[in-house]
């Protein structure tokens, strides 16, 4: 009866860690999608303040004349 039990264990933990592997590897693949699109937004941020920076030059060159 002993013997029997430890095995039930056994595959109900490798069934659970097989689970939680793949769930990692969904997580992980998720996070470096969210990463990616996060750091592409913020590199558009940043073409567009500068020429954000470069039209309010020009507004103030305008209206310096």
């Amino acid at each position: 009866m002993a013997n029997y039990e430890w095995e039930i264990r056994a595959k109900e933990r490798r069934i659970e860690n097989k689970q939680l592997k793949k769930r990692i590897k969904e997580l992980t693949f998720s996070r470096d999608e969210w990463k990616v699109k996060a750091m592409n937004r913020k590199e558009r941020l940043d073409e567009l303040n500068e020429k954000l920076l470069i039209v309010k030059k020009n507004i103030q060159q305008i209206m310096g004349i």
